[in-house]
């Protein structure tokens, strides 16, 4: 019975047909010759077309910020609010001189620091273009937390270091663009308003110029990333606008309260130039010599570039700490 049993069960299988094996292609098939064709290279398996890179990534990010009016918005305001401030203050700088001289008439202690007048009426801009700055880089994550895109943005890169570092990328190009066009249309704004007081720096700024033309656009874009880093540690537009306020335009007033309190405390005023907006107006200022800014220890321009950079790196570091742990929901 067994044996009639066995010879049942080895002709059934005989009689079964074998159904194809789509996953492994045979030799002559349609999908070989399809991978041979010269013009379909791109199919080769050395260079697989669902890899995932930075440059993509970045691509796709300028493609999906560019796409939005706010984006836009933002920009145009950081661009122009630079020549809109430098003709506030050339105009202020006219009107303090007098108002039926020529500004070749300027007072004797405004002719002295003719110079250092041009060049803060040019950098002027850049205070109010931080905030709008911090905002942008707050928007650029949190819109899409509150839109509920990130998860399609997570599944389409599910590396999350690598998504955050496209949209740092995307973010610092965009804002360095708008703020350098900016900037250079204040200088010839001011340098129209401003005719013949572009003369020798003092010794002390002997850079001032390539300061404010060169470095200004770059940390206004270390504030936007700021507010990229505190937008992914709080995951919220409110929170993050709140976060990036709180640390620019609330945190320096802080020492100055202290200061009401606490009198002749030499260490507050040391602790007032490391706040991020006082280092912003260091670093413009062009200061080489500690002494001139005041009691106690104060940085130079370039020891504040480097703390502002920190300052960054803290903030960005945070936010990637809370975005690549923290679940999605």
């Amino acid at each position: 019975m067994s044996t009639d049993n066995g010879r049942l069960a080895r002709r059934s299988r005989r009689d079964v047909a074998a159904e194809p094996d789509y996953a492994t292609p045979r030799h002559g098939s349609a999908f070989t010759r399809l991978r041979r064709t010269p013009g379909l290279s791109f199919l080769d398996s050395r260079r697989p077309s669902g890899q995932l890179t930075l440059s993509g990534s970045v691509r796709g990010e300028l493609r999906k910020m560019l796409s939005l009016r706010s984006t836009w918005t933002l920009l145009l305001i950081v661009m122009l609010l630079q020549p809109l401030s430098t003709g506030l203050m050339t105009r202020a700088t006219r009107i303090w001189a007098g108002l039926d001289r020529q500004i070749d008439d300027l007072p004797a202690h405004l002719l002295s620091a003719s110079s250092d007048v041009l060049w803060l009426s040019v950098a002027s801009g850049l205070f109010p273009g931080v905030i709008v700055a911090g905002i942008l880089g707050v928007l650029v994550l949190t819109r899409e937390f509150s839109g509920d895109t990130i998860e399609s943005t997570l599944t389409a890169n599910p590396r999350r270091g690598m998504v955050l570092m496209a949209k740092g990328l995307a973010l610092a190009l965009l804002t360095w663009l708008a703020a350098q066009a900016g900037l250079l249309f204040s200088w010839l704004l001011a340098t129209l308003l401003l005719p013949g007081k572009s003369g020798a720096l003092p010794a002390s700024k002997p850079g001032l110029a390539l300061i404010d033309l060169l470095g200004g656009p770059l940390v206004l874009v270390l504030f936007a990333l700021m507010g990229l880093g505190l937008g992914a540690l709080s995951r919220s537009k409110a929170g993050g606008i709140g976060l990036f306020l709180g640390l620019t335009v609330i945190l320096p007033l802080i020492p100055g309260l202290m200061w009401g309190l606490i009198p002749h405390a030499d260490w507050l005023q040391t602790l007032f130039s490391l706040t991020p907006a006082s280092l912003l107006g260091t670093f413009l200022s062009g200061l080489g010599l500690a002494s001139e800014a005041g009691v106690g220890w104060w940085p130079s321009w370039w020891q504040a570039g480097l703390i502002m950079v920190v300052w960054t790196a803290l903030c960005c570091a945070l936010g990637t700490l809370v975005f690549r742990r923290t679940d999605i929901g």
